[in-house]
């Protein structure tokens, strides 16, 4: 009698432990299917040269544009926003869809290709070659809400070498700053004043390489690639 009762305990706590067990899963199951997605925001940094009409300087030699670099604190896809004095956050669920060093070069080498200035316009990872070289370093890309008028902030430098001398002399350098007005709310209008930044960046860079190919006769046909 006394067996029979014990076995009789002992196979209730196991039905008890079992039920505890599936109990636990099922349970665990169910916060695995109510929890929330991650609705993440991805971005592009889209300029268009609007004037479609080529320069009117133009010459025979080719540019390469390389990689452009970036502050480590922007180099990530993470939207930064600028809170307060010293402040700065990173906004994990809006973000850029690539890099936005990648970007930048991507729309830097298409803009210039668009110009005309020109031959020819290669990307970083060709194996082309080319008179004169075009860098550049975004030290700033970030939307400033610190203070009552919120705008984007960008600020780079770019530089053009000429690649035809050994000792590869820098002819041309500038640093640009914008501070562009965010019109509305969110990180969509936020990446809309940043786009209109870049695009007044490059419009100035545009001229300002023009101005500079003709100052150095570098848009007659006379080869000055190889002078010292």
């Amino acid at each position: 009698m006394i067996q029979d009762n014990l076995y009789k305990i002992y196979g209730a706590a196991k039905t008890a432990v079992l039920l505890a067990v599936l109990l636990t899963c099922f349970l665990a199951g169910c916060v695995k299917l109510e929890r929330p997605t991650l609705d993440r925001k991805y971005f592009t940094l889209d300029v268009v040269r609007a004037d479609k009409a080529k320069n009117s300087i133009h010459t025979d030699k080719n540019l390469i544009v390389r990689r452009v670099k970036i502050s480590p604190r922007y180099e990530d896809r993470d939207l930064v926003y600028k809170v307060g004095e010293n402040g700065f956050e990173s906004d994990y669920y809006n973000s850029f869809f690539v890099p936005p060093a990648a970007m930048v070069t991507q729309e830097l080498r298409v803009w210039m290709g668009e110009s005309g200035i020109f031959a020819n316009v290669l990307g970083p990872d060709s194996m082309g070659t080319g008179e004169l070289l075009l860098e550049g370093v975004v030290n700033s890309i970030y939307g400033d809400y610190s203070g009552p008028d919120h705008k984007a902030v960008l600020k780079m430098q770019f530089i053009m070498l000429d690649n035809g001398n050994p000792d590869l002399p820098i002819i041309y350098s500038r640093n640009f700053s914008r501070e562009v007005r965010i019109d509305g709310t969110g990180p969509d209008a936020l990446v809309k004043a940043m786009n209109k930044g870049l695009n007044e960046i490059f419009i100035e860079l545009e001229k300002d390489l023009a101005e500079r190919i003709s100052a150095n006769n570098f848009d007659s046909a006379q080869d000055y690639s190889q002078e010292k």
